[in-house]
């Protein structure tokens, strides 16, 4: 019986590879795309079991051929990027996309309007698919959210808490996002609509930054700051040109809940907690946990 072959997209990605490595342990077979190369990523890939492949999603000469020639696909770069790829799935050829959870929260902001009308594109060219609509995601070096709040409460006296720290977080654990896809390309009830992905946990910003310090071992320094006059003061620099650590949109987030809103929510199976231990091994060096 032939494996049935799918393209994960975004492979050169934290969680572009796990999805290749769930893909290969469900025994399907893997094409692993990714855009730019670099030493060691195609050896990488091959020890999951994938096959490597050189794809920019931008070459719609070079996409149509891959994408006539699988049975399935999930595409990790944003919907932003990826929606054109929608055009050329075959009609029968289910596919996951990723979107964000701010499209509910922020729906105002040009940036998640456009993602709004990116998703109802995808699902108008390729109705077939499933939206993931992932809250924080987080777990490996690099990801840009806990991550760097452990690093920075690691390396300074105090880190910055935008607001008051009540608005509600459900960070989702990338391992646990990999599997939702991967399940959710063979979940025929799901095609052709939009979910939310989370953790399991929903906490206050500040429970976030607390559980954020024990994991790394730090006493919690967090400084609580009034949200406007950080976010006029980011949007002051934006239009001199220089770029915030913290944009002034984001800022303008940071009050509001970013738990799972305007979609039906699939929820993760692993605790902040052991997400957060798994993520600091990782930072340390050493081997992130299931």
């Amino acid at each position: 019986m032939n494996r049935k072959r799918i393209l994960i997209a975004g492979a050169g990605g934290a969680l572009g590879r796990e999805t290749a490595a769930r893909l290969c342990e469900a025994g399907y077979e893997t094409l692993a795309a990714y855009r730019t190369p670099r030493d060691g990523l195609e050896a990488s890939l091959r020890e999951l079991g994938a096959t490597p492949v050189r794809l920019d999603l931008a070459d719609h000469g070079r996409l149509d051929g891959v994408l006539g020639n699988i049975d399935g696909a999930i595409f990790t770069p944003i919907l932003s990027v990826s929606a054109p790829a929608a055009g050329f799935l075959r009609v029968d050829t289910p596919a996951v996309f990723f979107s964000s959870n701010n499209v509910a929260v922020d729906p105002d902001n040009d940036i998640y309007a456009r993602l709004l009308r990116a998703e109802q594109a995808t699902l108008a060219a390729a109705p077939q698919s499933v939206i993931l609509r992932p809250t924080m995601i987080y777990g490996y070096p690099g990801d840009g959210n806990l991550s760097r709040l452990i690093q920075g409460m690691r390396r300074l006296p105090f880190v910055p808490m935008p607001g008051d720290g009540r608005a509600f977080q459900q960070p989702i654990y990338y391992r646990d996002l990999a599997r939702i896809a991967v399940e959710a390309l063979s979940a025929k009830p799901m095609r052709g609509g939009v979910f939310a992905a989370a953790g399991p946990e929903a906490m206050p910003q500040k429970a976030l930054f607390a559980a954020a310090a024990e994991a790394a071992g730090a006493d919690l320094r967090a400084l609580p700051l009034p949200l406007w006059p950080m976010a006029a003061a980011a949007a002051f620099a934006e239009r001199l040109g220089f770029q915030a650590p913290v944009g002034s949109a984001q800022l303008r987030r940071a009050g509001a809940d970013k738990t799972p809103q305007g979609a039906e929510a699939i929820l993760g199976r692993t605790s902040l907690e052991e997400g957060l231990k798994a993520l600091v091994r990782a930072l340390d060096g050493g081997a992130e946990g299931s």
